[in-house]
């Protein structure tokens, strides 16, 4: 299964292409914190984040340490640019090139 969790116009797009659990991200970061720990408990497969989930980065982070399942994918939104990519950050940390 496909989960979301990102800004409204994004969840809107995949709400457009058939994706059935999109969850406008929240502007409180304890609300955020707890979409995204609600979101990863379920048996979902690949969840698409994008920079409306940037308060709750260091979180995610360590959730893709631990964790192999779901696989976290972020793309970019409209209305923002991206600092540095999830996968990035990823490959910075596997690597020591913090």
């Amino acid at each position: 299964m496909l989960a979301v969790l990102a800004s409204e116009s994004t969840v809107l797009g995949f709400k457009l292409a058939g994706v059935k659990l999109c969850v406008k991200a929240a502007d409180n970061i304890l609300e955020l914190t707890r979409q995204f720990r609600e979101l990863v408990s379920k048996d979902i497969e690949l969840l698409i984040i994008d920079n409306a989930c940037e308060p709750i980065r260091e979180e995610i982070l360590r959730f893709v340490e631990f964790n192999k399942k779901p696989v976290i994918v972020e793309v970019p939104c409209k209305s923002k640019l991206m600092e540095k990519p999830l996968f990035e950050t990823i490959v910075s940390y596997a690597t020591g090139a913090k």
